[in-house]
């Protein structure tokens, strides 16, 4: 199995059976859901979570484009 989710610059900080945690070149890291159905292991892309900067605030982004802040 090969899980090909790193772009040339990026660290692997941790692996689990549940996700992978991913140092982008930017400083951002990305938790990567990970899940296994009957075809096999695959990525979540719909609930990847990127932890970035800024002033303590959570925004999502729903499917219409509209970005929820949360402080």
């Amino acid at each position: 199995m090969r899980i090909n989710i790193l772009k040339k610059g990026d660290k692997v900080l941790s692996v689990t059976a549940n996700f992978v945690a991913v140092e982008r070149t930017n400083g951002e890291v990305d938790i990567i859901p990970i899940i296994q159905d009957e075809s096999g292991f695959r990525i979540d892309s719909e609930n990847i979570t990127t932890i970035g900067y800024g002033k303590n605030t959570v925004q999502s982004e729903p499917i219409d484009g509209v970005v929820i802040t949360n402080f």
